[in-house]
């Protein structure tokens, strides 16, 4: 087995122009899906606000690590392709999508 190494980043690229950087807020959606044995599909995915602090990478890996706004939660968010969860036979890594949060100022 190769051993692949950690690598960290205080910057998260997304669609064309889109950059994430440490404090900026941002929207999330989608992310992961359990089928049950009867086809159903039930998200599991986190939804909302959310505050960046870094983006990791390990081969083909891919998550960011983030603060949910108004709660106390960390929570990791897979961003890379879609497959199947090495730990629960059912459940489907699904990326989450991201959009960063427009601040309006009157």
């Amino acid at each position: 087995m190769a051993n692949r190494k950690l690598q960290v980043a205080f910057e998260y690229h997304y669609g064309q122009r889109g950059v994430l950087k440490p404090g900026d807020r941002f929207r999330v959606c989608g992310g992961p899906v359990y089928i049950t044995d009867e086809g159903q599909k039930i998200p599991m995915g986190e939804r909302g606000l959310m505050i960046f602090k870094r983006y990791c990478q390990r081969g083909a890996e891919k998550w960011i690590e983030a603060a949910s706004v108004g709660g106390s939660a960390y929570v990791i968010l897979w961003v890379g392709k879609t497959c199947r969860s090495p730990v629960v036979s059912n459940l489907r890594r699904r990326p989450y999508r991201v959009r960063k949060q427009r601040i309006c100022v009157p």
